[in-house]
Protein backbone atom coordinates (compact mmCIF):
# COMPACT_ATOMS: atom_id res chain seq x y z
CA UNK A 1 0.00 0.00 0.00
CA UNK A 2 1.16 3.50 -0.74
CA UNK A 3 -0.02 6.92 0.35
CA UNK A 4 -0.91 10.01 -1.68
CA UNK A 5 2.20 12.00 -2.47
CA UNK A 6 1.28 15.51 -1.31
CA UNK A 7 0.67 16.30 2.35
CA UNK A 8 -2.78 17.84 1.73
CA UNK A 9 -3.79 14.72 -0.18
CA UNK A 10 -2.39 12.54 2.60
CA UNK A 11 -4.46 14.38 5.22
CA UNK A 12 -7.58 14.19 3.05
CA UNK A 13 -6.97 10.50 2.31
CA UNK A 14 -6.51 9.75 6.03
CA UNK A 15 -9.76 11.54 6.87
CA UNK A 16 -11.66 9.70 4.11
CA UNK A 17 -10.11 6.41 5.21
CA UNK A 18 -11.33 6.95 8.78
CA UNK A 19 -14.77 7.94 7.51
CA UNK A 20 -14.91 4.80 5.37
CA UNK A 21 -13.87 2.65 8.33
CA UNK A 22 -16.81 3.99 10.35
CA UNK A 23 -19.03 2.53 7.61
CA UNK A 24 -17.21 -0.80 7.52
CA UNK A 25 -15.29 0.00 4.32
CA UNK A 26 -11.52 -0.38 3.90
CA UNK A 27 -9.93 2.30 1.71
CA UNK A 28 -6.58 1.63 0.02
CA UNK A 29 -4.31 3.82 -2.11
CA UNK A 30 -2.29 1.93 -4.74
CA UNK A 31 0.30 3.08 -7.24
CA UNK A 32 -0.94 2.40 -10.74
CA UNK A 33 0.85 2.26 -14.04
CA UNK A 34 2.69 5.36 -15.23
CA UNK A 35 2.87 6.86 -11.74
CA UNK A 36 -0.87 7.31 -11.30
CA UNK A 37 -2.69 6.38 -8.10
CA UNK A 38 -5.86 4.37 -7.71
CA UNK A 39 -8.12 4.22 -4.69
CA UNK A 40 -9.75 0.90 -3.87
CA UNK A 41 -12.69 0.64 -1.49
CA UNK A 42 -13.45 -2.86 -0.21
CA UNK A 43 -16.15 -4.38 1.95
CA UNK A 44 -16.61 -8.10 2.37
CA UNK A 45 -15.92 -9.62 -1.08
CA UNK A 46 -16.74 -6.45 -3.03
CA UNK A 47 -14.28 -3.91 -4.39
CA UNK A 48 -14.70 -0.53 -6.08
CA UNK A 49 -11.92 1.35 -7.89
CA UNK A 50 -12.04 5.14 -7.69
CA UNK A 51 -9.80 7.46 -9.68
CA UNK A 52 -9.23 10.34 -7.27
CA UNK A 53 -10.13 11.65 -3.82
CA UNK A 54 -13.11 13.61 -5.18
CA UNK A 55 -14.54 10.33 -6.49
CA UNK A 56 -13.87 8.67 -3.12
CA UNK A 57 -15.71 11.44 -1.27
CA UNK A 58 -18.67 11.40 -3.66
CA UNK A 59 -18.91 7.60 -3.46
CA UNK A 60 -18.78 7.64 0.36
CA UNK A 61 -21.56 10.26 0.44
CA UNK A 62 -23.69 8.01 -1.73
CA UNK A 63 -22.91 4.78 0.16
CA UNK A 64 -23.40 6.21 3.64
CA UNK A 65 -26.42 8.29 2.65
CA UNK A 66 -24.95 11.59 3.81
CA UNK A 67 -21.65 13.39 4.22
CA UNK A 68 -20.00 13.09 7.61
CA UNK A 69 -18.71 16.34 9.08
CA UNK A 70 -15.40 15.94 10.89
CA UNK A 71 -14.72 18.56 13.53
CA UNK A 72 -11.37 20.29 13.33
CA UNK A 73 -9.28 20.25 16.46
Amino acid sequence: MTHPKESNDLKRFTTLRARAALSGVMLHCLDGDLGTQAYIATRWAMAKQLDDLNDVETWLDRVTGHPVKVAAI
